[in-house]
């Protein structure tokens, strides 16, 4: 477990006489999130599997939170595509090799696991229109890291490639393992 803040950057200076600054502000403004994931990774196979996240987002105001909640939650479900399983393959000559979605794994709803979310409202400086911010790329950034920091927690290293395939962890897994056996360290967890 750990903790830790920061002074975000000072907000961007904007033209105040350009006519399309019509709530440039909301997107420039900082907008922060925390994920926190549990994972579970079967050593055997190197499966790992996201059973629950945790969410906290300061975007402002919210003005609509039920779309800012589906927000977060499609987020969430596209990071752990981009953790766990969306990636393309090529061969020798660069032709794809998983062209289609029979290959080329996205998450479902059957694949998204519990999510609990709460939203900061400080209020503030560098906020848009009526305390807005932008909520896009936040969740499936802050979910991909979370899902990476918790496997490497769970088999003693990081796994350096995304997707984190099942093939990938176990072979980053069994790796530290032989490692340590033939240092004579044990290799027991």
């Amino acid at each position: 477990m750990a903790t830790g803040s920061e002074t975000p950057a000072p907000y961007p200076e904007l033209a105040t006489n350009c006519v399309g600054d019509q709530g440039v502000a909301a997107w420039a403004g900082p907008q922060f999130s925390c994920h926190a994931v549990h994972v579970r990774v079967d050593r055997e196979t190197g499966v790992a599997r996201v059973l629950d996240v945790s969410a906290a987002h300061d975007s402002g105001t919210i003005l609509n939170p039920l779309g800012a909640l589906g927000q977060i939650e499609g987020g969430i479900t596209m990071g752990i595509g981009q953790a766990l399983s969306e990636g393309t393959r090529y061969d020798d000559t660069g032709r794809q090799l998983n062209p289609g979605l029979l290959e080329y794994k996205l998450q479902t709803a059957a694949d998204t696991p519990t999510v609990r979310t709460c939203f900061i409202e400080p209020g503030g400086e560098g906020a848009g229109p009526r305390g807005a911010k932008g909520l896009a790329e936040a969740p499936n950034v802050a979910t991909a890291a979370a899902i990476s920091n918790a496997i490497a927690q769970v088999i003693g290293q990081p796994v350096r490639q995304l997707p984190m395939t099942a093939e990938r962890v176990w072979l980053t897994a069994n790796e530290l393992l032989h490692s340590e056996i033939s240092n004579g360290t044990g290799g027991e967890s």
